[in-house]
């Protein structure tokens, strides 16, 4: 995403996210089951050594106490020596059960909802007031407000604080959008200042259909295909 604004200093700024499905965290490394390591599939093969199998992996995994005493190790304890170690089946999958949010801008497909959060930020130290702020798409053929608080501005917003929304549109054209913010508001000075910052997104064909034409001759037909 490329974002552009006009020249001077400005106390606010506008920060975009785009809001899709997160994905699931994936923890690495994966955790592992030590018979995979001290004795291997093979094991299994010799119905006499798969039934020594449980008190093979209790000698295995237990540790040696001070005195000498040997006990196993406790499946809550995460310290270093064991948290690589299944302590469910379902631990080898290497899903924590996290949601992860998306780290980039993505692609977007022709068809989707662009789904968008919009946070601008005061980065001054004093406060700035009457806010109005505007976002809208911008494309080829057309331009779609998505918000105008024209009617009701932002009364005021606090050295260091923000105002977050959120703006949704449905993509039905191909090629290059800009999403436009903008934002007139009251410095400390009493000036009325305007910014203007841009967001750009190209938005894909998710379906790619290609044709081939080959012609047949069978005697005196032409067969096409």
């Amino acid at each position: 995403m490329k974002m552009s604004s006009t020249q001077g200093p400005h106390s606010l700024a506008f920060r975009v996210m785009r809001l899709c499905r997160p994905s699931l965290h994936v923890e690495i490394p994966v955790r592992f089951d030590p018979s995979d390591l001290l004795f291997g599939e093979d094991l299994f093969d010799d119905p006499v050594a798969a039934s020594h199998l449980p008190r093979l992996l209790a000698d295995t995994v237990s540790t040696t106490a001070a005195d000498g005493s040997t006990t196993s190790a406790d499946p809550s304890d995460l310290s270093y020596r064991n948290r690589f170690l299944l302590q469910h089946p379902s631990d080898s999958l290497g899903l924590p059960g996290l949601l992860l949010l998306p780290q980039s801008f993505g692609a977007i497909y022709l068809g989707e909802t662009f789904c968008s959060y919009i946070s601008i930020n005061n980065s001054s130290n004093f406060e700035v007031r009457d806010i109005t702020i505007k976002a809208e798409i911008q494309t080829e053929r057309q331009r779609i407000l998505l918000l105008d608080t024209s009617k009701s501005p932002v009364e005021s917003i606090r050295a260091g604080g923000r105002y977050d929304f959120i703006v949704e549109h449905d993509v039905k054209e191909l090629g290059a959008h800009t999403l436009v913010c903008t934002a007139l508001y009251n410095d400390n000075d009493g000036e009325r200042k305007y910014l203007p910052q841009y967001f750009k997104f190209m938005v894909a064909n998710p379906l790619s259909v290609r044709t081939k034409v080959r012609v047949v001759k069978v005697g005196w037909f032409k067969l096409i295909e």
